[in-house]
């Protein structure tokens, strides 16, 4: 077992056995809570940065402890329960789910919420929390898994697990859980919800509002997390390692600013070469900059940019923009989202690989999409986008290139847990005809 792995797995076992308490995660797996959170905070009811995923719940709690319900909307009171109700369950000592989970082919979703890895898969996981720590372990049991390459099918994971212990401020952090680093819903130059989580040993600040000294408090709320993390065996860029560190702050209640840097060290030796992303994958140390804005046009509406500066044996940039808007009731909450992105040809694609799918690199893309909630527990999300693939002398026969994507989805309680269908429809090119490809997964998960 490799050097990160023995160091994950040994935090995890001292998180049961110590004293420690972090705070559980808000995790990337849920675009409605997501819905409700960031409506919060363009109202300025949660004054602390929302843009690097998994969120910790106690500062989030804190949050609400403040908020005078008698001055919200009714669309605020929607998202203001709906968080409270997150917040009390994620609170109880010990949570266990169990799910289920199959699909008929790799769905090239890219966004925050749910994915789908593998043909069919099951999974139970364990929580337990303490004064000052809390250890989740989660194992996943995989058939047919969509990023099986020669050297791994990865049969079985520990996707999920994680233990911590927290120390005044500061949480030190094992974990193989996904994050999501940037203010967008559909893409990030950073951490996003394409491939497997990274193993990695993190070091967080819990309370953004606890000021890191007292002449820096022009800053406002500021969250720091640092980082060092090694990719899983099925990964593209397999087993290679990374550092990484991001700062971000709100100066001002209607503005969050995110900076951070990664640094990817790719392992050749490990690279497969007869994959079809094979032609994408690094050959050199890359070093990734970051900034991203998110500014509150109102309690509804905001709009975000996100830059990234790749730095390897040339300099390229890629950037994005996005605008989004709230409305709602008691009864029903609205998110309408749209976003443009571009990714210049000489910058390496490595994190958008979607293993599984034969989606061509993209150079240009824009998405737009809406989802719903309501308060029984019901929720959908419909999105359309439409791409411009890189124009590469590398392009293999089967990438679907030029592709326009529907993408539409509902989940419903049932039978005591929750039910999720998910559907995709691409149309593009590959060679030289048209192609239309389906793809549809569904998921029944339980906790308790």
């Amino acid at each position: 077992m490799r050097v990160l792995s023995k160091a994950v797995l040994a935090t995890l076992g001292l998180s049961l056995a110590t004293g420690l308490q972090a705070t559980p995660w808000v995790k990337t797996d849920d675009q409605f809570l997501q819905q409700s959170i960031q409506l919060l905070a363009n109202a300025g009811h949660i004054n602390i940065p929302v843009n690097t995923w998994p969120l910790m719940w106690q500062p989030i709690m804190e949050e609400l402890q403040l908020i005078n319900t008698q001055s919200l909307t009714q669309a605020e009171l929607f998202a203001y329960l709906r968080v409270q109700s997150a917040a009390s369950f994620a609170q109880r000592t010990t949570i266990k789910t169990a799910s289920l989970q199959a699909s008929s082919d790799p769905l090239a979703q890219a966004g925050f919420g749910q994915q789908y890895r593998d043909k069919a898969s099951a999974t139970l996981g364990l929580e337990v929390k303490g004064e000052n720590w809390t250890s989740g372990i989660v194992k996943n049991l995989r058939h047919d898994s969509y990023d099986a390459n020669s050297q791994s099918e990865n049969q079985t994971n520990w996707d999920g697990s994680y233990g911590a212990y927290t120390a005044g401020n500061w949480v030190l952090l094992a974990a193989v859980h996904q994050q999501w680093w940037g203010p967008a819903i559909h893409s990030s130059f950073n951490f996003n919800n394409q491939q497997r989580p990274a193993k990695s040993l993190q070091l967080s600040r819990l309370n953004p509002k606890v000021p890191l000294h007292e002449s820096l408090s022009w800053l406002g709320p500021v969250h720091l997390n640092v980082q060092y993390g090694e990719f899983s065996g099925t990964a593209p860029t397999r087993h290679a390692t990374y550092a990484a560190a991001r700062l971000t702050l709100k100066p001002i209640r209607e503005l969050e600013v995110g900076v951070n840097t990664k640094q990817l060290k790719p392992k050749l030796a490990e690279q497969l070469t007869t994959e079809p992303y094979s032609n994408l994958l690094p050959q050199d140390d890359i070093t990734t900059l970051g900034l991203d804005l998110r500014y509150h046009l109102s309690s509804q509406t905001a709009v975000y940019a996100e830059l990234s500066s790749q730095r390897s044996d040339e300099q390229s940039n890629g950037w994005l923009v996005g605008s989004q808007y709230h409305l709602g009731n008691q009864q029903v909450l609205v998110r309408l989202f749209a976003e443009y992105q571009h990714i210049p040809e000489d910058y390496s694609q490595w994190l958008f690989i979607k293993p599984g799918s034969n989606k061509a690199p993209v150079k240009n893309q824009w998405v737009a999409g809406a989802q719903i909630s309501t308060a029984r527990g019901q929720a959908g999300y419909i999105s359309f986008g439409n791409s411009t693939s890189q124009q590469t002398t590398n392009a293999q026969p089967e990438w679907l290139t030029d592709a326009a994507t529907l993408q539409a989805g509902y989940q419903h309680p049932v039978f005591g847990g929750l039910v999720s269908v998910d559907y995709q429809l691409q149309r593009g090119k590959q060679n030289t005809e048209t192609v239309f490809e389906h793809a549809a997964g569904l998921k029944i998960e339980w906790r308790w």
